[in-house]
């Protein structure tokens, strides 16, 4: 092996247990009867002489050599340069989006710096969208902030731009899976994708829109776009997608999830590479349009009795608050579901406790088989007779 000197900050940053978990999904095995409590040895089983022992303290005096070594025997084993395996090391556990523009101002892996900020900005909202997706399907989302949304959106980072035209990348970390179960599933395994952390949902949520959107567009029938709510697509994810339109004639830009080798148990139908070239641009902005458009909301003013109450108070005074009112919509009693500030919140569980009608104003929506009343506001008791 070559003795590429590595930055020993880089190597004092790895984890023992990141580097484990590495190893394991990348099909080395742990050798048993040659690991100890000072540290974990692991064999390669295709190749009897490639073994990688891991201390199992970062206080060991040879941590930065070990590591080292473990670097360099990846880097032979996988025939991959020591920089792309130590950054992959370094990596949390984690789905990796990559927006790659190929076009002729991007050969020497730079872009103008405002289509640079756009595509940044676009990965942003496509994450945005396809989380919203994964919290409810719809076919609009006038008000993209649901907690777990941007919780989840707080959690990704973005990483270093690569080369090859240019790379834009976002790192969405997801937990490693416990109780590992077979790596493929039957394709539209909804049970299980509910069953996942909500980043993998969303990220599954991302690329399932995605393949839906392209595979509309190849078969040229295009109204099958709107039909995609149930898989991740939304008005939002096709202005995401024309909002990132790269310039020139010849450019296109390709969209890739890399998944993470540590939650390896995906949907078999599920596609890692959906790529767009400029004549489908106009056809998803097209589709985001309709998909607005045909969105059936209004803004009303409803009245009920609260029948559910949920909110995470925790020690903070502007939580927010999910009720759900029993309500009269078109003639029968409805479930509206409302997300209420602290002080709304609180006016809701003294109504429901005193048995109260409450009145509040909003842009009601209908997703699923329940409404829902965004931007609420003038939330009140209604005054007994």
């Amino acid at each position: 092996m070559s003795t590429v000197q590595l930055p020993s900050d880089q190597l004092a940053a790895l984890r023992p247990e990141d580097v484990q978990l590495y190893l394991s999904s990348h099909g080395w095995k742990r050798d048993d009867s040659a690991s100890t409590a000072q540290g974990n040895v692991y064999r390669f089983p295709s190749q009897h002489d490639a073994e990688a022992w891991i201390p199992g303290r970062r206080d060991l005096a040879d941590y930065l050599e070990r590591m080292a070594d473990i670097v360099q025997m990846l880097s032979a084993v996988e025939q991959r340069n020591v920089w792309q395996i130590l950054a992959d090391l370094s990596s949390p556990p984690a789905d990796v989006l990559r927006l790659q523009v190929s076009a002729p101002d991007a050969t020497l892996g730079t872009l103008p710096l405002d289509e640079g900020i756009r595509l940044i900005e676009g990965a942003r909202s496509l994450l945005l969208a396809s989380a919203c997706s994964a919290r409810q399907p719809a076919a609009f989302f006038p008000r993209q902030a649901y907690r777990e949304a941007v919780e989840f959106l707080q959690s990704c980072q973005l990483g270093q731009t690569e080369r090859g035209s240019f790379v834009a990348k976002i790192v969405a970390p997801v937990p490693p899976q416990i109780n590992r179960q077979s790596s493929f599933l039957e394709p539209d395994d909804a049970a299980f994708i509910a069953s996942e952390p909500f980043a993998r949902q969303s990220t599954v949520r991302l690329m399932t829109g995605l393949r839906h959107i392209r595979g509309a567009i190849d078969s040229g029938n295009y109204d099958q776009i709107l039909s995609g709510v149930d898989v991740g697509v939304s008005a939002n994810l096709c202005e995401a997608i024309a909002s990132i339109q790269p310039e020139g004639d010849q450019s296109q830009l390709k969209i890739r999830m890399s998944w993470s080798p540590s939650r390896p148990t995906l949907p078999v139908a599920i596609e890692s590479t959906v790529g767009f070239s400029q004549t489908a641009f106009e056809i998803v902005k097209e589709a985001g349009r309709k998909l607005r458009e045909d969105t059936s909301v209004s803004r009303k003013r409803i009245e009920g009795r609260v029948i559910n109450l949920k909110a995470d108070p925790s020690l903070l005074d502007d939580f927010e608050g999910t009720v759900v009112l029993r309500a009269d919509i078109g003639g029968s009693a409805t479930r509206v579901q409302v997300l209420l500030t602290a002080a709304d919140y609180k006016k809701a569980c003294d109504a429901h406790r005193d048995g109260l009608t409450v009145a509040v104003t909003g842009l009601l929506q209908r997703e699923a088989k329940l409404y829902h009343l965004l931007q609420p506001q003038n939330f009140s008791v209604v005054p007994t007779p």
